[in-house]
């Protein structure tokens, strides 16, 4: 019989190569190198809405009381506008978002101290989140619909509550801050 009127059999397809050592080691690396932009990324964007926070307990809205009744609405109404942008919505968001993130891998590689911190990162930022939407955010716009009309009453309205939210805010997100940089330090030092 010759080779052309042999039946075609089909190679003996090779079994699936066992993962090395070596590339569970660059998985392992490479998602611990992720982990590690989380959290940073978690640092850095509750340090920013500290910032803002602190920077408007201490010195915007201090001198927008120096204002008249008028001048501090329409103010205010400004900055509540302007405010509304790209940049601060992703360090907004993101600070909830990139400690949760962290957290979750963390979890899926043994957890730890690391991990810890993270979640306390994000449940203090969390907080955060919900004394904006529940308080900060109605004054807002409780300032906006209604302060033009009679800007004596919604200052009144407005300005003590709102400043005494906007400290908390303040702290909460400084302390959600030092949880995350804590987070980065212990991730650093024992490797997770």
């Amino acid at each position: 019989m010759s080779a052309v009127d042999r039946p075609w059999t089909p190679a003996p397809l090779a079994a699936p190569a066992a993962p090395t050592a070596a590339a569970g080691a660059a998985a392992a690396a490479k998602t611990r190198v992720w982990i590690g932009r989380w959290l940073v990324s978690s640092a850095i964007a509750n340090g920013l809405m500290a910032g803002t926070y602190v920077l408007f307990s201490v010195w915007v809205m201090p001198m927008l009381g120096r204002k008249n009744d008028a001048g501090f609405v329409d103010s205010m109404q400004k900055i509540n506008v302007q405010i509304e942008n790209p940049l601060f919505f992703a360090a907004f968001f993101g600070a909830m978002a990139f400690p949760a993130i962290a957290a979750w891998k963390l979890r899926k590689t043994g957890g730890g101290t690391a991990m810890k911190w993270a979640v306390a990162a994000f449940a203090l930022y969390t907080t955060t989140v919900l004394t904006t939407s529940g308080i900060n955010v109605p004054l807002n716009e409780m300032l906006a619909s209604k302060g033009d009309a009679n800007p004596a009453k919604a200052r009144t309205d407005f300005e003590d509550v709102w400043n005494l939210w906007n400290g908390v805010r303040a702290v909460l997100t400084t302390a959600a801050f030092a949880a995350g940089i804590q987070a980065v330090r212990v991730f650093r030092r024992n490797r997770g």
